[in-house]
């Protein structure tokens, strides 16, 4: 008998989860639906109703139907197992309408995403298990049993052996082997997608049993054989419940595909748990979200087969299903054969097309950013924000400080040959289509005067929290987190907080109200990114002929938006790909510079994201520019935990830059505290053990800069303020000593190996050529010599020494300071 009363539970309990969630966390990175309190009217697109409109519709909606098909089933813990599993499934189905809605197309990208929607499902969707349970019992108890037939007597123990022994694979009501069939083949069609490419799989690594060609043979066929097996064990399991057998047989593929999630948690946690750090703990959903998505399309997928084979069987043109005994081994022979044949659709895919040569920096074929004579070029200096437009904090104190030749004259005493220099669209066009002619040319200028200090520059459209338009209103109150204040970025004219509370909710960046203005933003309401975009063309255009430009850092810690990764990753990507369309435009008289992308914000707050989808755009000069915060601002260090180490976010984000085919340089780091015990000589031996450069936050930070607590007695990070005085006090010698130490700031062909301190450098590398120059800090002329080099000299430079020289083959160079006794 039907338990009418288990679909109505299992919506009434779901809903009030969602409602729950919905009250305490405003962001949606933990609740199963997010509301920021902003105004649903007027409806500026179908994407403002999304959430509302369709996901909660849909997935109460589905839900509600899959419990009313399983509410026959007088196991009550099997039948409750499948309402969960309904849970799951609807959520990522709704959410796959919902991002469709809002982001039509990259339809692979936002079906994959759907997954992290299936892990927070299964947590939410707790309670309605219980629920579900609870009621199952209860109408067991209740209900009168089902009539015994006189001409039709029930079967005995000796007709259902397995019924009989208690088993959990009791006899099963619906064709296991079709269902395992088709997970098969669809896990062979379509795993390398899932595993082998999805967004994260930069995170957890290659696995040794998925289905995926970077599994290798052996673990592909192991992984479709088992996801074959546990979509025919489950269906037998728990196709006792009497359930329509096409839910069932869907079930249990997502059962299956959930459990080799599990089986890839285990495998992988000894070396999730090598590091020191806690990162096993998000590594855990990071395995499970791909493993429950593609479980919800093998669901689909076998639920339909499954369905249409009902009315075939009944023809007489399929065999009747044998006993349990007799058809286990030839079922899960099928099972194997299938997982062998359906192996060739797991060959890996063609690899991208090698970056093309530019007079500026460019990248070589292996992904190193390299001259316009190949030699492979270290970027490592400081980022520069005294051209940014702040809001002002404190009345009495200036937002920024002055941008002086003798801030560029003491970044190249310290051997910087980079700066990073943020730029605020808010000053670049204060009114829509008007640039400001003054404030381009301080841009110019700051190029001009860098490269004099032979320093290259990379142009970052800068943006924090969105921009100054965020700051409440006096005597806004806040019923989660507080009132916010201004930050930087968007002229206000670009402003549409569409009424969103402007409040903090655990950080800057996690507002309703930004959120709301980075949605509108990637939804290009009003034509606001289009403006940007535009801006980009511009820039482009005026220094399309400067080499000392590095590139273009397209947007600094973009926002995640109301619907990560809708937001922060698909629509991220397609601004990405028009700022770099337009960028190519204004360069047609030039040549082209280095593409700079980042992750959203949340990488600097986690350690790792869903970033981008990896075709976003089919430019080849991408270098990938996180912010390697680790151990330092992340949102782990205010619990007194460290999730993602040091030593683990450089290996993320070498991972990332190779799952995107692009270069690798950290955009920004530091903010490590006290100098004293900051442990940034663990950065530096990762920045040379990987090879790459990147730029210190910040140059020079003025006491009325938003960053600053408005009673700070000093501003800065490095070149340190007096907030009483307004003079420069000594920086922290341990910060100067670690960021001005011995590299390579170009070497002929590959750098193979590379070490350094504050008094020594060591370096090998493969290449012939005369583009050898390496940075050693000090007045003492330092001893040289090494294999494979010729013509070795050291001249003396503001604040060290630049060693030159050429290299033949295979080299290894050793620089050391003279002994203090020698000096």
């Amino acid at each position: 008998m039907r338990n009418r009363w288990l679909s109505p539970i299992a919506v009434v309990v779901l809903a009030a989860v969602i409602a729950v969630g919905a009250a305490f966390d405003p962001s949606g990175l933990a609740a199963p639906y997010t509301w920021t309190g902003a105004d649903l009217l007027p409806v500026a697109g179908l994407w403002q109703l999304a959430a509302p409109a369709v996901y909660v519709p849909l997935l109460l909606t589905g839900v509600g139907v899959l419990a009313w098909t399983v509410a026959r089933g007088r196991a009550p813990l099997r039948t409750a197992l499948l309402v969960w599993g309904a849970v799951v499934w609807s959520a990522m189905a709704a959410k796959l309408v919902m991002s469709l809605v809002m982001a039509f197309g990259d339809v692979v990208y936002l079906a994959w995403s759907t997954g992290f929607t299936g892990v927070k499902a299964a947590i939410f969707g707790l309670p309605v298990l219980v629920a579900a349970w609870l009621a199952q019992l209860l109408h067991r108890r209740l209900a009168p049993p089902p009539p015994a037939s006189a001409s039709s007597p029930s079967p005995g123990p000796e007709a259902n052996p397995a019924a009989a022994a208690g088993t959990f694979f009791p006899r099963a009501s619906g064709p296991g082997w079709a269902a395992a069939g088709v997970a098969v083949v669809l896990a062979a069609s379509v795993g390398r997608v899932w595993w082998g490419g999805s967004p994260v799989g930069y995170a957890i690594g290659d696995s040794p049993l998925a289905p995926a060609p970077e599994a290798g043979p052996l673990g592909c066929l192991a992984a479709v054989t088992l996801l074959g097996v546990l979509t025919w064990a489950l269906n037998r399991g728990l196709g006792a419940t009497t359930s329509p057998r096409a839910v069932v047989a869907g079930l249990s593929a997502l059962g299956a595909a959930a459990t080799l999630g599990l089986v890839e948690v285990a495998i992988g946690i000894s070396g999730d748990l090598a590091g020191g750090d806690l990162f096993w703990a998000p590594a855990i959903m990071l395995r499970l979200a791909p493993a429950l998505s593609f479980g919800a399309l093998l669901a689909l997928g076998t639920a339909t087969i499954v369905a249409l084979l009902q009315p075939v069987r009944r023809t007489g043109l399929l065999p009747p299903r044998k006993g349990v005994a007799s058809s286990v081994p030839v079922r899960t022979a099928v099972v194997v054969a299938a997982a062998a044949l359906a192996l060739p659709l797991l060959q890996p895919g063609a690899t991208a097309a090698p970056p093309p040569r530019t007079k500026a920096l460019g990248l070589s074929a292996d992904r190193r950013i390299v001259d316009a004579d190949g030699n492979e070029v270290l970027l490592r200096g400081v980022n520069v924000n005294q051209l940014e437009d702040y809001f002002q904090r404190r009345p009495d104190k200036a937002v920024t400080r002055p941008l002086t030749e003798a801030d560029f004259a003491g970044m190249e005493r310290m051997g910087f040959n980079v700066i990073r220099l943020a730029l605020s669209w808010s000053a670049l066009e204060p009114r829509p289509g008007h640039y400001d002619p003054a404030y381009l040319a301080r841009i110019s200028w700051a190029v001009e005067t860098a490269a004099r200090h032979g320093m290259r520059t990379v142009i970052d459209m800068h943006q924090d929290a969105w921009g100054k338009g965020v700051d409440a209103a006096p005597g806004t109150t806040c019923r989660n987190g507080s009132p916010m204040h201004g930050w930087d970025g968007a002229p206000t004219w670009a402003d549409r907080f569409d009424g969103a509370p402007r409040c903090e909710f655990t950080g800057r960046d996690i507002s309703p109200a930004v959120a709301r203005a980075f949605t509108n933003f990637y939804q290009d309401r009003d034509g606001i990114q289009t403006r940007l975009v535009a801006a980009w063309g511009m820039l482009a255009e005026r220094f399309a002929n400067e080499p000392m430009v590095a590139g273009y850092d397209l947007l600094n810690e973009p926002g995640f938006g109301e619907a990560p990764p809708i937001t922060s990753g698909v629509l991220l990507g397609r601004y990405y790909d028009r700022a770099i369309k337009a960028i190519r435009a204004g360069e047609r008289r030039g040549f082209p510079h280095l593409i700079f992308f980042e992750p959203s914000v949340l990488w600097s707050g986690l350690g790792f994201e869903v970033s981008v989808p990896k075709d976003f755009t089919d430019d080849r000069l991408l270098v990938f520019a996180p912010h390697l915060y680790n151990e330092s601002i992340t949102i782990d260090q205010g619990t007194g935990v460290t999730v993602t180490s040091i030593e683990r976010g450089f290996e993320l984000a070498s991972r990332a830059a190779r799952y995107y085919g692009a270069g690798l340089w950290s955009g920004e780091w530091g903010w490590f505290g006290d100098p004293a015990s900051a442990p940034i000589a663990r950065y530096t031996d990762q920045e040379d053990r990987h090879r790459i450069g990147g730029a210190f936050w910040v140059w020079k930070q003025s006491c009325g800069d938003a960053h600053a607590d408005t009673d700070s007695r000093t501003g800065g990070n490095l070149m340190i303020e007096d907030c009483a005085t307004g003079k420069d006090l000594p920086p922290p010698a341990e910060y100067v000593a670690e960021l001005s130490r011995p590299y390579p700031r170009s070497a002929p062909g590959r750098l193979t190996g590379l070490t350094s301190d504050r008094a020594s450098l060591t370096a090998r590398g493969e290449g012939s050529g005369c583009g050898l120059d390496v940075w050693f800090p000090g007045n003492a002329r330092p001893s040289v010599h090494g294999t494979g080099l010729k013509d070795v000299a050291a001249r003396q430079a503001p604040g060290g020494w630049r060693i030159t020289g050429c290299t033949t083959g295979p080299y290894d160079l050793t620089a050391q300071a003279p002994a203090e006794g020698t000096r």
